[in-house]
């Protein structure tokens, strides 16, 4: 056979597109339990987050459990095609929970530095005080140049 051209037979045609089927209620429940611990680890981190050390281990495992929960969330909204909304909502959720976690993780590997700055704060009494503490904070405790 020679190549005369392109292959003029017809293809076969596409198998018909089949949709996903939609979740079932059990589905759907159990994304939805699942996206409510989620929202309540997420806002027990929100609310201990201003806590003192040693307490400030508590939001930070709170952190850590909201993201573990709201990986599974993701996945099981995600797999039982819940709609867009709730993919956003869990993504939105999970983003600000990664950020606020690794956040209350700095503050606790910087233990004796925040530490510091917490008794700095509880003294200081003027406006130019609690500059000066966050100032102190921000540079590492003078460990950094001053902007």
């Amino acid at each position: 056979m020679t190549n005369d051209g392109p292959d003029v037979r017809p293809r076969p045609p596409f198998p018909p597109a089949t949709r996903k089927p939609e979740p079932t209620e059990a589905q759907s429940k159990e994304a939805r339990s699942y996206m409510w611990v989620f929202i309540a680890l997420l806002l027990g981190m929100l609310l201990s987050s201003d806590l003192m050390l040693p307490w400030k281990l508590l939001p930070l495992m709170l952190g850590i459990a909201a993201v573990v929960v709201g990986i599974i969330t993701l996945v099981k909204v995600i797999r039982f095609g819940l709609g867009a909304f709730m993919r956003i909502v869990v993504s939105m959720g999970l983003a600000a929970t990664a950020f606020m976690t690794l956040g209350l993780a700095a503050q606790v590997a910087l233990w004796p530095l925040t530490a510091k700055y917490e008794t700095c704060m509880q003294s200081a009494l003027t406006v130019q005080a609690t500059e000066a503490c966050t100032e102190d904070y921000l540079t590492f405790g003078g460990m950094l140049p001053q902007p």
